[in-house]
Order: structure tokens, then C-alpha cells, then sequence
């Protein structure tokens, strides 16, 4: 039974998305601990273990989402190579440049792979962040964004609850598929 406890924290100053803070509209930090992880994984697992997490509504609003982004013509994922989502992931090495979706890595560390995209409407920024104090393994999502213009704050109005309720949700399950890593 996974039993990693999961808390809205403070953003750390040490962290390289830190920095981003002060031209921040928002930012939240979810930290989820582990006793239950034994190795701690790299900071691009944990990206990994992100997009292998969403549960069925969550993908059915990002459908959603792109469908209605695209009428606005706003960006959205990449539609590239017809491969399974699985075998893009395995590939994923988490440099500097690359991407899952629209997810970018801008800059990275031994324990934090910053990732963002930068659009009309709203930037965001959304941190993988892994360490080990003790026994226990630590690991955070923490987002910022910059709202840009009135459709990037109507947009985030309606984003904003949904987000907070899933981000913990999928945080939890990240813990399981980092437990039984099949990458």
C-alpha cells in the first residue's frame, strides 16, 4: 500500500525555478513524501512518471483543452511521429531543449528538471524536483505562471481548480509508477 503524504509547500530558494517567482502571476508547490521509494530516481523519471500518471478525466480535459486551444489558436502538443506514447517517453532523456508535449526542459540539475512553454495568453513553468533527507524521498511539481492578457486570465480562471485538484492526484501516482518503473 503506497502511503506518501502529500502537502502544499514553499518554494525553496535554491530551486532554479525560484527565480521565476517574482514575475509570477501564480505559483503553487506539491511535495509528495516517500517511504516507500528505495532508489531515488532522476529528476527525468519523475517527468516521465508525470505523463504516465494522468487519470482518464484528466485526459479527457487535455483532449478538451487542445481541441479549444487550437480554435483560439493557442499552442498545443506536437501532433509528431505516429509512435506509441510509451515508446516517446522511453526515448525521453530530459536535456535541455527536450520536450514532452509541450512541456520544454529550460533548464535542469541533479535534482530538478525545469520544463515551460511560453504562449500569448499565459507562460508557464513547471518544475520535477527529487531528493532523498533521511529515509524518506522527496518529490515536487512545483508551477508558475505569468499571465500575459485577459483570455490567459479567463483561461486560467477556468484552469486554476482543476489544476490544484489533479496535481495531487496525480503526484500520488507517480509514487507507484516510480515504485514499479517499467521505462
Amino acid at each position: 500500500m503506497i502511503k506518501g503524504k502529500i502537502t502544499e509547500v514553499g518554494i525553496e530558494p535554491d530551486y532554479l525555478i525560484h527565480k521565476h517567482l517574482e514575475e509570477s502571476t501564480y505559483a503553487d508547490n506539491f511535495r509528495l513524501i516517500s517511504q516507500e521509494l528505495n532508489d531515488l530516481p532522476e529528476p527525468k523519471d519523475v517527468m516521465i512518471a508525470f505523463f504516465l500518471s494522468f487519470p482518464e478525466s484528466f485526459k479527457i480535459l487535455l483532449h478538451t483543452r487542445e481541441f479549444i486551444a487550437k480554435l483560439l489558436g493557442l499552442k498545443t502538443a506536437p501532433e509528431g511521429k505516429k509512435e506509441s506514447k510509451i515508446e516517446k517517453l522511453k526515448k525521453f532523456k530530459g536535456n535541455i531543449g527536450d520536450s514532452i508535449a509541450i512541456f520544454e526542459v529550460l533548464e535542469k540539475n541533479n535534482k530538478e528538471l525545469l520544463t515551460g512553454q511560453r504562449d500569448t495568453h499565459l507562460d508557464f513553468k513547471l518544475s520535477f524536483i527529487v531528493y532523498k533527507n533521511d529515509d524518506k524521498t522527496y518529490i515536487e511539481l512545483v508551477t508558475t505562471v505569468i499571465i500575459n492578457n485577459n483570455l490567459g486570465r479567463v483561461y486560467f480562471g477556468i484552469v486554476k481548480p482543476f489544476h490544484k485538484f489533479y496535481l495531487k492526484r496525480i503526484l500520488k501516482k507517480m509514487e507507484l509508477n516510480l515504485i514499479n518503473k517499467t521505462w
